[in-house]
This record gives structure tokens, sequence and C-alpha cells, in this order.
């Protein structure tokens, strides 16, 4: 079984766990080939040559970036998605009821769990699991993505406080199933999972197989306004506020004024307009046990 491993995943949390991983599968006489990540993109790589050579089933250890990548080659494809979540967001893991942060319990699903096909969603030339935005959480991601020795809540709520002295209303159309509308907004986020930013249930109906895109938009907001919601989001009781809209729809177009940096499963990648769809069916993904 070939296992994707990225050591530097969870802020460089990620060379013991990768080692945890290794040392489980030798107790538990699992064979398998350890392929290490080396750059950006090398994820996808490697699976690619994984898919070619035959594998059934493989194994990726990582952050939800490093499982956006494998899961870029594997689209499409009768292989086999196993889930080690040892990053800092893990809301693949979270929106799949996977463990996170917990080696052996979830290299024991990967191995033994059964397959459930998910939707993945198409920006661009990529896939991802989980969302594509721009605004604010954009903002969050490129602070994120600096170096730093926090890791965790600690490391996004960093990242949320260095975002928010850029926060600012942005004029977006948002087109839904070819429908256009002029939207004032902090954020806008397109999700296929729920969650978003390591735990922010941000489109709480969202689920991975339904066949849609949910879009999440955060309308002009105030920061002590959008900081003191915060508890909401995590819980996904803020649809009631009235600067919380949520859409569904299979296709969504966003355009801006100028040019803005995109997001895409927490990497920066280009910049507005966005154009997404859904892609039903697209992954085979390990959950859980029978």
């Amino acid at each position: 079984m070939k296992v994707i491993a990225n050591p530097e995943a969870g802020r460089g949390r990620g060379s013991r766990q990768v080692a945890q991983l290794r040392r489980w599968m030798e107790e538990h006489r699992v064979e398998h080939e350890l392929l290490i990540t080396e750059r950006p993109g090398h994820a996808t790589e490697l699976a690619g040559r994984a898919a070619a050579s035959g594998a059934r089933r493989l194994i990726v250890a990582g952050g939800d970036g490093t499982i956006s990548e494998v899961a870029n080659a594997l689209v499409v494809t009768e292989v086999e998605m196993g889930i080690v979540a040892i990053g800092t967001g893990n809301d693949v893991a979270r929106t799949l009821n996977l463990p996170y942060n917990d080696v052996a319990k979830a290299a024991d699903i990967a191995t033994g769990g059964r397959v459930r096909s998910i939707d993945l969603g198409r920006e661009g030339g990529r896939f991802f699991v989980s969302s594509v935005g721009l605004g604010f959480a954009s903002d969050v991601v490129e602070q994120s993505n600096r170096p730093g020795w926090l890791t965790g809540s600690a490391a996004f709520f960093v990242a949320v406080h260095r975002a928010l002295r850029k926060l600012r209303s942005i004029r977006i159309v948002l087109e839904l199933d070819g429908a256009a509308r002029e939207l004032d907004c902090v954020s806008v986020l397109v999700q296929n999972t729920a969650y978003t930013g390591g735990g922010l249930r941000i489109a709480p109906e969202a689920t991975v197989d339904d066949g849609l895109l949910d879009v999440a938009v955060i309308g002009p907001i105030g920061k002590l306004n959008l900081v003191a919601n915060f508890p909401k989001l995590y819980r996904g009781t803020h649809s009631n506020h009235p600067q919380f809209a949520l859409y569904r729809a299979r296709k969504v177009r966003v355009q801006t004024a100028v040019p803005l940096p995109k997001m895409l499963d927490g990497d920066i990648c280009g910049s507005s307009p966005l154009e997404a769809e859904i892609v039903p069916q697209a992954l085979k993904v390990v959950v859980d046990h029978e």
C-alpha cells in the first residue's frame, strides 16, 4: 500500500506523526511504501504515479492541503483514498467524521474501513475537497501560511487577528446557476464541506454527496461584530444573523471590480473571478468500518 506523507503538515508537527504512522504500519504488518512529499504539488505527482501503477488504495498523511493535492490526482478513478489527518485545520476529517491528530485510530480506518464516494468542487483547473473563496477568507489563509511556531487554534487566531486589519467591504456579482445578483460582503466561501478554517461550521447544512455547492456570504460587518460571532460560526448557528447568507447551487461565479486573491483548500491560487462547479461522486474515500 502506498502512503503519501507530508512531514511539514501541522506546521512541522507532521514529522513525528509520520514516524508514528510508519511504526503502526510495521507493528500491524501492513505492507507499505512510504512516499514523502518534498514541495508543493508533489503529492499530486506521487498519487498520479501510484494510480498509474495500479494501486487500489493509498493513504495520505497530511493536512487539508495535502489531501486536496492527492484528491486532484485520484478524481474519477477507482483508487480509494484513506486519510490520516495530521494538519492544522483538518476540516476534511471533521466533515467525514474521521479522527484527526490520532494516528493509530486514523490508520486503522484508512487500512480497513469501508469506501464512500463523495463530491468534489472544481474551480479553474483544480478540484477542491473543502472550499474556495475570497475576501477575508483568503486574507486569513495568507496569514496562516506565514512561517511561525504556533500550531492549531492558536495559529488560526493569530492569523484572524492579522487579517482583521485588512477587513473591508467588497462589491461582488454573485451568479448562482445563471441567476446573478450584486452584493456587498467581506468574504464569500464556496463550500463542498460544512467546515472551513479549522472547525468553523460556515455552511452547516453542507454535505459531500448532495450534488450541490453551499455558498456562504458574510455581508458588511465590523471587526468586533465578526469576532463576537465566532462562537456561533463554530457551532453553525449563525444563519439567523442578518450579515450571514447561505445559498446553494451547482455552478457559482463570483466577479469583483478588481482582482482579489482566491483561496482553495487552504492555499492561495490565483485571483478573481471565481468560477466553481460541483462534480458529483468524483472521489472514493475510506471512511469508517462497517
